[in-house]
């Protein structure tokens, strides 16, 4: 693998090995073992596209969300390599590119943020991924592993992991540093919805869809915990369209970042 970046005005190549009997990322360092977390230098292709991912998505209404340059700053990117989890990944791609066609899948196939609460995100990284049983059951589109667009809506305190320390090695309800993942999500076809399931719409009237005419769900604008967009009339600009999906094979952690607030 060859990834070009930007030293000064010279581009510069950096050339990464592995064994090619093993599938690997598309930008992957060559691993010994089975799951390997590699810092992510600032000028590394990786690094731009985390920052850009946490930092440069617009919201339809151009307000500033909570997350912005301007009130936070990014002192850490690593790049998770589980080749368990990449090779589950890979085959549920493969999967959704044979029942949808392969530019369904690239098009519908997005990065988007996760918040590990008070579990550790490297444990769910390089561990055997999202459990569907550990996920709450009472959410707004039911048992699945929640992903959002924007960053500010996982960087809320219900979602976000907090520590003392840079590595996030304990958590810390007051801990300065803040970390999210960046999951690739397989939505495959999303069914795409601005209402949530909790009232009104029994998950069972569209449960038989899933699977079958929709793989995933695309639902909101949604606030952290108040269905709906952001109205003008909250505090914070923290609402975004989140992205569920109903197997653990369909979101994989690639990224964890570390901030803290300027």
């Amino acid at each position: 693998d060859m990834s070009a970046y930007i030293a000064g005005s010279v581009w510069v190549t950096v050339v990464r090995r592995w064994d090619r009997d093993v599938a690997m990322g598309d930008s992957w360092d060559h691993q010994a073992d089975n799951v390997h977390i590699v810092d992510v230098e600032p000028e590394w292709l990786d690094h731009v596209l985390v920052l850009s991912a946490f930092f440069d998505r617009k919201r339809s209404d151009d307000k500033t969300p909570i997350i912005s340059r301007r009130t936070h700053s990014v002192v850490q990117v690593r790049r998770v390599q589980n080749r368990s989890q990449r090779r589950q990944w890979e085959a549920q791609k493969s999967t959704f590119e044979e029942q949808r066609g392969k530019e369904v899948v690239h098009q519908t196939t997005e990065y988007a943020w996760h918040g590990s609460g008070k579990m550790r995100p490297d444990v769910i990284a390089t561990g055997k991924g999202f459990m569907m049983q550990y996920n709450n059951p009472k959410a707004f589109y039911h048992q699945g592993t929640y992903s959002a667009y924007q960053a500010s809506y996982s960087h809320h305190a219900n979602y976000v992991y907090r520590s003392s320390d840079i590595e996030g090695a304990q958590y810390d309800a007051a801990g300065k540093y803040f970390h999210l993942m960046l999951v690739h999500v397989l939505r495959g076809t999303p069914l795409k919805t601005a209402e949530v399931w909790k009232k009104g719409t029994p998950f069972n009237t569209v449960q038989g869809k899933l699977g079958q005419d929709y793989d995933s769900v695309e639902g909101g604008p949604h606030q952290p915990t108040v269905s709906g967009p952001y109205t003008g009339r909250e505090l914070v600009t923290d609402d975004s369209l989140i992205y569920v999906v109903y197997s653990g094979s369909q979101c994989l952690p690639e990224f964890i970042i570390t901030y803290m607030e300027k």
